[in-house]
């Protein structure tokens, strides 16, 4: 996998707190959970350097390791 390449993440589990977002491509495996209360916590980081998004009403964007600002869709 490349940098350029680009993975979309979906809602796993959600709660009133929280989302588990996983990457749709099996062979990467990143999971993340976002704390609606705003922060981060990568469980499995995945391929470190392919571009991930996804989300809902909210669109995170990571890539390269670095966190990009969260847009309102």
């Amino acid at each position: 996998m490349t940098a350029s390449e680009h993975h979309t993440m979906t809602i796993e589990a959600e709660n009133s707190h929280e989302l588990l977002l996983t990457c749709d491509k099996e062979a990467c495996g990143r999971r993340v959970v976002v704390k609606r209360a705003g922060g981060l916590v990568v469980i499995d980081k995945g391929d470190f350097f392919a571009t991930h998004s996804g989300g809902r009403g909210l669109t995170l964007r990571l890539g390269a390791g670095q966190p990009a600002p969260v847009e309102s869709n």
